[in-house]
């Protein structure tokens, strides 16, 4: 099967997507879990529509634009508002996002945002810092459908608001948590991260 991207042709396998065979930015979407489509960095234009590469497959005779002015835009904006709303200092690979689309979140002022928020020590093995929690919700699928089964995590709260936490908000040992870490191995931005790595 063959498409364009950006002007060049390029063969793909039937049922690959578009994130495979196009280079664009994501957040939300990781090879072992299956959130995708949320964070909207990928978006491209397929054949005049505006599509989540992460969630759309290539077909025959496509034509994809990656990098155009308006896609440019967007993910700028979209980066300013994460960075505006959330402690990105320990996710280097947005922080490049940022140098990369020129992202200047201070034009937009102050905006509420889950910056602030107390780190939840509650096990000794690892602790949750919400307050470097993008909603990329795959800690919530690794420990749910994605990878463990277990369903230990769960989202809470709406919009800028919503932050994953276990179910009722109880501490980690008092839920189904085994702590096979594979929430922190997915984690883009250091929101869970293993306890050895703190220093004091």
């Amino acid at each position: 099967m063959r498409l364009r991207v950006n002007g060049k042709e390029v063969e793909a396998r039937p049922g690959v997507l578009l994130l495979e065979v196009a280079e664009v930015p994501t957040l939300c979407h990781h090879p072992h879990t299956e959130t995708r489509g949320l964070c909207r960095l990928c978006l491209v234009e397929a054949d005049g529509r505006l599509v989540p590469a992460c969630a759309t497959e290539a077909r025959e005779g496509m034509e994809v634009r990656t990098e155009t002015e308006g896609l440019r835009t967007l993910r700028k904006t979209l980066l300013e508002w994460l960075a505006l709303t959330t402690d990105l200092a320990q996710a280097p690979d947005l922080l490049a996002l940022m140098e990369r689309y020129g992202a200047e979140p201070e034009r937009w002022g102050e905006v509420p945002g889950r910056r602030g928020r107390e780190v939840l020590k509650d096990n000794p093995f690892y602790l949750r810092d919400y307050a470097k929690c993008v909603n990329c919700r795959r800690c919530v699928d690794a420990c749910g459908d994605g990878i463990m089964g277990v369903y230990a995590l769960t989202l809470e709260g709406r919009g800028l608001l919503a932050h994953p936490t276990t179910p009722l908000d109880r501490p980690l040992p008092e839920t189904p948590c085994v702590f096979c870490g594979n929430c922190i191995q997915v984690c883009p931005t250091g929101a869970l991260r293993p306890l050895s790595l703190e220093v004091g």
